[in-house]
């Protein structure tokens, strides 16, 4: 199990494992304080759901390709406090994005990236890890019809595809309005952004985040701390 301060989390069953790009982009995205509806593609075993659901008042539906991804997610919202806002469901988010009327206010997603390098012998990780399935322009033309006027779209990806994506975005009219550009260690280059589009242009707000540096920094601490207790 993952323990979060206030839940845990079974994902023996995911290939994605719980870890450190779920937890910051759970911990970063700002959430409107009235938001009802949060989208969460991708969900997996319904982590970044169930950080959302612990700090906010809006119902949370995780969509995830994976059957397995999917019933570990419910398995864990028995054992969830906040149970009652949090559904998932099985289904592509492209088929999803066809059958629902809804739009959400909030749609948040750690996508799989990886385009042309090897794959992995385990179908599972490789729907987790490859784009196939869930190629970006896809992903975007799913969160074009899903998101609500009003909206904000989060993701976290490495920087080169970060990169790809918000070119993509752009042609849908989706506009990067905040960004934190991620850094392993001080002496490192960053390896992956953080970043929310919205449909109105504005000017985007942009910092960075280093995570370690001889031990874990300040501004990771205050990141995450809602979630997680750190120990250097």
């Amino acid at each position: 199990m993952f323990r979060f301060k206030q839940f845990s989390l079974y994902n023996s069953e995911n290939a994605m494992k719980v870890g450190t790009d779920a937890v910051m982009l759970g911990s970063w995205l700002p959430v409107p304080e009235n938001c009802k509806s949060i989208l969460d593609i991708g969900c997996g075993c319904g982590v970044i759901s169930f950080m959302l659901a612990s700090t906010t008042k809006a119902h949370i539906t995780g969509v995830d390709i994976d059957e397995k991804s999917i019933e570990e997610a419910k398995r864990n919202a028995d054992n969830f406090t906040w149970k009652e806002q949090v559904d998932f469901i099985w289904d592509s988010v492209q088929n999803f994005a066809q059958k629902t009327t809804q739009k959400f206010e909030v749609i948040v997603s750690n996508p799989p990236f990886f385009e042309n390098s090897l794959k992995s012998p385990d179908p599972k990780k490789n729907i987790t890890k490859h784009n196939v399935l869930l190629p970006f322009e896809e992903l975007i033309a799913a969160v074009d019809i899903l998101l609500s006027e009003n909206g904000r779209f989060g993701v976290i990806l490495p920087v080169e595809q970060a990169k790809k994506l918000e070119t993509i975005a752009l042609e849908k009219k989706l506009y990067p309005t905040k960004k934190t550009n991620l850094f392993p260690k001080r002496d490192k280059k960053s390896n992956r952004i953080l970043t929310m589009y919205e449909r109105e242009y504005k000017d985007c707000e942009e910092d960075n985040t280093i995570i370690t540096d001889e031990g874990y920094t300040k501004d990771y601490y205050m990141l995450v701390d809602t979630f997680l207790t750190l120990t250097n």
